[in-house]
């Protein structure tokens, strides 16, 4: 679902419904002196070699590469041409969540849906940007939404999963010092929402997914803590928190970077930056925002780098495998 719609093959359709004829070969106006630079920043200009590109195109490429502002740009243009797309507004929506832009995004998604209701990647788009505002039980119901429409979906139960996890960060609290442990870890109970009946599915599957993060967080989430009762030493770095390594840090993410990505999951003791080993720690007070930031956060894309995340605090060691006859 976290991925760009690039079904919405509708340029000849808009360039008819906005008047726009296409140039015919041969007739093209050569480029008036002086004017290059606005010609290149202008689409559909003659002498422009991407006059036959569409704002779609444009934005569609952007996006698959990170240029997510552009990509916002191009989409806006193409619904200049066509604001009765809802698969634009989605695009959209997805590029404005991607730039932290979660009040448009919202806007966006929610259009989406007045224009094709019950569309599983409005659902989709709208929940991740409710759950960027930190909206979290609005952003479960449209999650659960998503599930009881679209039927089984690994990357729409695993939002759902951190969001739930969530909700008790959301609330505001004063935390203890050491949190409980529980012979019973707070695991979420398995997603067994109904098969859909199809008429919410959408059939286009084409395109590309920026953040894939069912496959590890399916990994990661219910895991058991075996040794969550283990004592640590005093001196122990983690004794006091829940660390979060953080894989693959580039010189452009720095901690305010993350401070920005991964304090929205709840309070961050201190984080520790590790440029000459390209990886940081992420140093949570509580034990359910290291783990909602693993959920959500494994394999996502910041600043052009795509994360790899473990949970390093004894809590969350991972017990042996099972051995099999």
């Amino acid at each position: 679902q976290d991925e760009l719609d690039l079904s919405c093959t509708f340029v000849s359709k808009a360039r008819q419904k906005a008047g726009v004829k296409l140039p015919l070969p041969g007739k093209e106006k050569p480029a008036r002196p002086g004017k290059a630079e606005r010609g290149r920043r202008a689409p559909g200009k003659p002498g422009d070699g991407r006059a036959a590109v569409s704002p779609t195109g444009r934005g569609n490429e952007a996006a698959q590469q990170g240029r997510y502002a552009e990509a916002v740009q191009a989409f806006t243009r193409a619904l200049q041409l066509n604001p009765r797309e809802h698969r634009l507004f989605g695009n959209r929506s997805f590029c404005l969540e991607k730039l932290w832009r979660y009040e448009e995004a919202l806007r966006d998604a929610q259009e989406s849906l007045r224009l094709q209701p019950g569309w599983p990647k409005g659902l989709f788009r709208k929940g991740k940007a409710l759950r960027g505002l930190q909206r979290y039980a609005e952003a479960t119901s449209t999650f659960e939404e998503l599930l009881r429409c679209g039927g089984a979906d690994a990357e729409a139960a695993t939002q759902l999963q951190a969001c739930r996890a969530l909700l008790p960060v959301s609330v505001p609290q004063v935390p203890p010092r050491c949190p409980p442990q529980s012979p019973h870890p707070a695991t979420l109970a398995p997603l067994a929402g109904p098969q859909a009946s199809g008429r919410c599915q959408d059939t286009n599957t084409s395109g590309f997914i920026t953040v894939v993060g069912s496959r590890s967080q399916a990994r990661g989430q219910g895991r058991p803590a075996a040794s969550s009762t283990q004592a640590l030493p005093p001196t122990h770095p983690a004794r006091d928190c829940y660390p979060l390594w953080v894989g693959n840090v580039t010189p452009r993410i720095s901690e305010k970077v993350l401070q920005g990505a991964f304090g929205r999951f709840g309070e961050i003791r201190f984080i520790r930056l590790l440029p000459g080993r390209h990886c940081a720690f992420v140093n949570y007070v509580r034990k359910k925002a290291a783990e909602a930031a693993y959920a959500a956060m494994q394999d996502a894309e910041l600043e052009g780098s795509r994360l790899l995340l473990q949970l390093k605090h004894p809590s969350h060691a991972t017990p042996s495998p099972l051995q099999h006859p």
